[in-house]
C-alpha cells in the first residue's frame, strides 16, 4: 500500500518522527549489542514508545483534527501514513548502503521490532513490518532471503498473534512470490520452511490456501525424447566402471520374469521391458501424474494402465539396495575426526549434506535412464506419484460415490460426479496399490519408507475428504457463559482449601510432655497408635450419632452428631474397602452402610475356598505370541484353550475397532470400540502396531496395550491376518510369529460350514484367502512355527509345546500326526501328513 500523501508532505511533523526513529534505533543498538537476529527488542526496552510518538506526532495529529475531516478517522489515517513515510526512508537508507551479511545489517531487525511493537499498539499499519520483508526478499539472493527468514520464523508468534486479517493477505503474497522463486533454485528445504512458516501462521480452517476449484499445475511439463533410440553405440555417455555406457542394467534373465497385478494372481503376465523400451513409456506417465484428468479419457487411462504396469514390471526385475549398516561411534572419536578435519573439508562436507537434502528435477535424457531406474530414490519418487494416482482414482469408484452421497454441503468442483470407476478399473487400481505397496516395503529400510508414506496419504485422504464437504468449520465453537460460570464454580470448589473438621480431631499428644524421653517414643509406637481401629467399633458409634439426630438435644448436638457421622462412616468405608468391596454393591443410600457390617455367608466363604486362585508359569521366552491363520482355522478357540489351561501367563490383547460392538460384546474386553476419528489419531500417532485402512470398517492393535500386558510379566497374544503380522515384523517389534492352517480345502470348507458361514464366504475363504496365505506362509523364515490346525486339541498341545520351548530343531516329535509343528524355513503344503494319524507322544501341558 502506497503511503497516504499529506498535504504539502507535512514535513515537520515527517522530521519529528524521523528523529524519534533515530533516537529508538540508537536506544535498541545499546540494549542490543550483537550484531544477531536474536534476542528480539520488546516494548520493555523503551521508554513509554507509543507515548513519545504521540508527542511526536501532536503536531500532525491537530492539524488533520478539523471539523470538515470528520474526527479521529482521518487522524488516524495521517498518523499511520507519517510513520510509514519515515519507516520507509530509513528502510530504504539501510537496504542501499549494508549488505544483509553485515554486521551493521542488524539495525534494519531493530528497525522491524520497533514496527512491530508499534503494530501490537495501533500506532501504525498492521502489515507495515511484512510490507517492508516482501521489498526486502525481492531485493535479496536466495542466501539472503534464508536470513530474512531466520527472522520471520524467530518473531513468528509474536508478529502473526494480532491484527491476523490485516496482515495475512500480504504473508500469503509473500510466502508465494517466493516459492515461486525456489521452485526455480530447486531449494526444496527452503520450501518446506516457507510451507511450515504458512501452517503455523494461519488458523487450521482458514480457505487461503484450499484449492477449492480442484485446478491441477498444468504448466508442469516433462519433455523428453520420443524417437527412437540411436543404434550407435559411439555416441552413448560413458559412465566410470561400465564401459562403452553398459551401466548396471536389469537382470539378463529379465524377459523370462512376468508380474501379475491380479487379486487372484491368475491374470496375464506383464512381461519386463528393457531401458530403451521402457523410456518413452515410463516418461509419459508423468502427463498423468500432473493432470490426472486425462484418466477420465478411455484410450488414455487404458494406455496409463499399461504404462505403469511394464514399469512395475520392470522395477521388480532391480533388486532393491539395503540400508547402510551405521556404525556408533565413539563421541570421544567423534571429537577428535572433527579436529583432525581442515575448514576446507568441513565446509565441503557441509555443502554434500546440503546438496543431498535437494530434490532436481528430472533429467530425462535417454543415456541417463538406465542409470536413474537403478537408483531406489529415484524409484520410489515415482511409485508414491502412482500410489497418489491410485487413491484418485479409488476415490471414483462406486463405493467411494456412495459414501459421498451422505455429504450435505458438497464441493462439485472435486467430486467429479459424472465420472464413475467401473469394478474391473476398481479392481486393477486396488491390486495394483496393492503391488506397489510390497515393492516399496522391500531393502532395509523399505518398511519404515513404507509406514511413513501411508501415514502421509492417510491424513491427506481426510484433507480431501473436507475440501469435498466445502471446508466446514473446525474450530470449537465459543463455550457458553452459563457452562463457563459453572465450571468455574466447580473449579473453584475443587481448589478451595478446606479446614480440617473439628469433630474429625487427631490423636492426644500429650504423651510428647513427658521428660522421660524413652517413655515418649515408646508410647509413640503402641499398637494402639500404629493399628486402624476395628470396623466394628464404628457401628456403636454411628449408631449413636443416628439417635442424636432424631432425637437432639440442642442444635448444636445435631449439628456435631451429622458431622461426626459423616467422618465415622467414611473412616469406616475407607477400612472396609481393603477386605470388603464387595459389600458396596449393597449400598443402596449413602446415608446407611450397614451392609459394610453385614458378616458374608458361610456358603460365600465355602464357594471362595472351592476356587483358589491360580497362576500358569510364564514361559521363558516372554516376547508376544502373534496367531496367523485362514478365518475359521480356529485361531481364537486355540487362545482360549491357552488363556484357560494356562491362567495368568497370557493375556489377550483386544483390538481397536472402528465398528459398533455386536450382541454381547462388551468393550475393552472382546474390542476396544472407538469412532474413525480417535482410531484416525491413535493411528496418526504411530501408535498402532497393525492396522488396516479401509473405507468400511477399521482394525488396529494398540502397542500400548501390548507393552503393558508384557511390563506386567504375561505374554501378550494377538490374532491377526498375514498383512497384520507383516506390520509387526516391519516395525521391528520382538514376537513370535505362529501360522495355522488345514491340511486340506475340504477340512477348512466342512468347518466353516459347520460355523454357519454364508455360502458365497466359505467359497471366497477356501479358493482366495487360503492360497493366498499358504504363499505368504512359504517365505523362508518369516514364521517361527507353522502348525496343521486339523485337531484343536493336537494343535493346542503342539502349539503349547512350541511356546514352553519342548519342540526339538523346530519340530515335535509328533509320530506323523496332522498337528505338526515345523519351523519357519520349511515350506508349507497342503496334504503334507495324513489327516487321521497316530496320536502325539505325551507334551507338557
Amino acid at each position: 500500500m502506497p503511503s497516504v500523501v499529506v498535504d504539502e508532505y507535512q514535513i515537520p511533523a515527517v522530521a519529528l518522527v524521523s528523529v524519534l526513529f533515530y533516537e529508538l534505533l540508537d536506544r535498541a543498538s545499546k540494549v542490543k549489542q550483537t550484531p544477531t537476529i536474536e534476542p528480539p527488542l520488546n516494548q520493555a526496552d523503551f521508554e513509554d514508545l507509543p507515548t513519545r510518538l504521540e508527542q511526536a506526532l501532536a503536531a500532525a495529529a491537530k492539524s488533520a483534527t478539523t471539523p470538515e475531516d470528520g474526527g479521529s478517522t482521518r487522524d488516524k489515517t495521517q498518523v499511520n501514513a507519517v510513520v510509514e513515510t519515515v519507516a520507509r526512508d530509513i528502510f530504504n537508507r539501510f537496504i542501499a548502503s549494508t549488505s544483509i551479511d553485515s554486521p551493521a545489517f542488524v539495525r534494519v531487525w531493530n528497525l522491524f521490532d520497533i514496527l512491530a511493537i508499534l503494530s501490537d499498539s495501533e500506532k501504525c499499519e498492521p502489515a507495515l513490518l511484512f510490507w517492508l520483508v516482501e521489498e526486502l526478499l525481492e531485493s535479496q539472493t536466495v542466501a539472503g532471503c534464508r536470513k530474512i527468514f531466520d527472522f520471520l520464523e524467530s518473531r513468528r508468534e509474536k508478529i502473526t498473534s494480532r491484527h491476523f486479517e490485516a496482515k495475512k493477505l500480504v504473508i500469503l503474497r509473500t510466502c508465494n512470490e517466493l516459492l515461486r522463486r525456489l521452485s526455480r533454485a530447486e531449494d526444496t528445504a527452503f520450501c518446506g520452511r516457507v510451507f511450515i512458516f504458512m501452517f503455523q501462521s494461519f488458523p487450521l480452517g482458514d480457505k487461503s490456501s484450499v484449492n477449492l476449484r480442484g485446478e491441477y499445475h498444468v504448466e508442469n511439463v516433462t519433455t523428453y525424447d520420443e524417437d527412437p533410440p540411436n543404434q550407435d553405440s559411439s555416441d552413448k555417455m560413458e559412465v566410470d566402471g561400465t564401459p562403452n555406457g553398459a551401466g548396471t542394467t536389469p537382470d539378463t534373465k529379465a524377459g523370462s520374469k512376468t508380474v501379475s497385478f491380479d487379486g487372484k494372481r491368475q491374470a496375464q503376465a506383464v512381461k519386463a521391458l528393457t531401458p530403451d523400451e521402457l523410456y518413452p513409456v515410463f516418461w509419459a506417465l508423468q502427463s498423468s501424474f500432473s493432470q490426472p484428468k486425462k484418466l477420465f479419457d478411455r484410450s488414455h487411462f487404458m494406455g496409463f494402465k499399461a504404462g505403469l504396469e511394464a514399469t512395475m514390471a520392470t522395477f521388480s526385475t532391480i533388486k532393491p539396495e539395503q540400508a547402510p549398516r551405521v556404525v556408533k561411534q565413539d563421541k570421544h572419536d567423534k571429537q577428535t575426526e572433527e579436529a583432525k578435519r581442515g575448514p576446507k573439508q568441513k565446509s565441503e562436507d557441509e555443502d554434500d549434506d546440503l546438496a543431498g537434502s535437494y530434490n532436481p528435477k528430472y533429467l530425462t535424457s535417454r543415456d541417463l535412464f538406465q542409470l536413474e531406474i537403478n537408483d531406489l530414490s529415484f524409484r520410489r519418487h515415482v511409485l508414491v506419484q502412482a500410489l497418489i494416482i491410485m487413491d484418485f482414482l479409488l476415490s471414483l469408484s462406486a463405493k467411494a460415490k456412495e459414501k459421498l452421497s451422505t455429504v450435505t454441503t458438497q464441493n462439485k468442483s472435486v467430486m467429479y460426479s459424472d465420472q464413475i470407476l467401473n469394478e474391473e478399473d476398481t479392481e486393477w487400481a486396488l491390486n495394483m496399490k496393492r503391488a506397489i505397496a510390497d515393492y516399496l516395503k522391500l531393502g532395509g529400510e523399505g518398511p519404515f519408507f513404507h509406514r511413513m508414506v501411508e501415514t502421509v496419504l492417510s491424513r491427506d485422504k481426510n484433507w480431501v475428504r473436507w475440501k469435498v464437504e466445502n471446508c466446514p468449520s473446525i474450530e470449537k465453537p465459543p463455550v457458553a457463559p452459563q457452562e463457563f460460570n459453572e465450571s468455574k464454580a466447580v473449579a473453584r470448589r475443587m481448589a478451595t482449601n478446606r479446614r480440617l473438621n473439628p469433630s474429625v480431631g487427631s490423636l492426644s499428644l500429650d504423651f510428647l510432655a513427658v521428660q522421660n524421653e524413652g517413655d515418649a517414643l515408646a508410647k509413640f509406637r503402641s499398637k494402639e497408635r500404629c493399628q486402624a481401629p476395628d470396623l466394628v467399633s464404628f457401628k456403636r458409634k454411628i449408631a449413636d450419632d443416628e439417635f442424636e439426630i432424631e432425637m437432639p438435644t440442642n442444635n448444636h448436638t445435631k449439628a456435631m452428631a451429622i458431622a461426626g457421622k459423616a467422618s465415622k462412616s467414611w473412616r469406616a468405608l475407607r477400612i472396609a474397602s481393603k477386605y470388603k468391596l464387595a459389600s458396596f454393591d449393597k449400598i443402596e443410600n449413602p446415608e446407611k452402610i450397614d451392609a459394610i457390617f453385614e458378616e458374608d455367608a458361610p456358603q460365600e466363604a465355602e464357594e471362595i475356598e472351592q476356587k483358589p486362585e491360580s497362576v500358569a508359569p510364564p514361559p521363558q521366552d516372554r516376547r508376544s505370541l502373534v496367531l496367523v491363520g485362514p478365518t475359521g482355522i480356529g485361531k481364537s478357540a486355540l487362545l482360549k484353550m491357552l488363556l484357560d489351561k494356562c491362567p495368568g501367563a497370557f493375556v489377550r490383547v483386544p483390538s481397536h475397532t472402528t465398528r459398533k460392538p455386536e450382541a454381547g460384546e462388551k468393550n475393552g474386553v472382546d474390542f476396544h470400540f472407538v469412532d474413525k476419528t480417535a482410531f484416525s489419531m491413535i493411528r496418526d500417532g504411530d501408535q498402532f502396531l497393525q492396522f488396516t485402512d479401509t473405507e468400511d470398517v477399521n482394525y488396529g492393535t494398540s502397542r500400548k496395550l501390548v507393552e503393558a500386558v508384557t511390563d506386567s510379566g504375561a505374554v501378550a497374544v494377538m490374532v491377526v491376518n498375514h498383512e497384520g503380522a507383516q506390520q509387526i515384523k516391519d516395525f521391528e517389534f520382538p514376537a513370535r510369529f505362529v501360522f495355522l492352517y488345514p491340511s486340506s480345502p475340504d477340512i477348512l470348507e466342512a468347518r466353516l460350514k459347520e460355523q454357519g458361514t454364508e455360502p458365497d464366504k466359505v467359497l471366497d475363504i477356501v479358493n482366495n484367502q487360503l492360497p493366498d496365505d499358504l504363499s505368504h506362509a512359504n517365505t523362508p523364515g518369516f514364521y517361527d512355527a507353522t502348525i496343521v490346525a486339523d485337531d484343536l486339541e493336537e494343535a493346542y498341545n503342539l502349539l503349547h509345546s512350541f511356546i514352553y520351548g519342548t519342540e526339538t530343531n523346530g519340530e515335535v516329535a509328533s509320530g506323523g500326526t496332522a498337528a505338526e509343528v515345523k519351523n519357519g524355513d520349511e515350506a508349507v503344503a497342503m496334504d503334507d501328513a495324513p489327516a487321521n494319524g497316530a496320536q502325539t507322544s505325551e507334551q507338557e501341558g
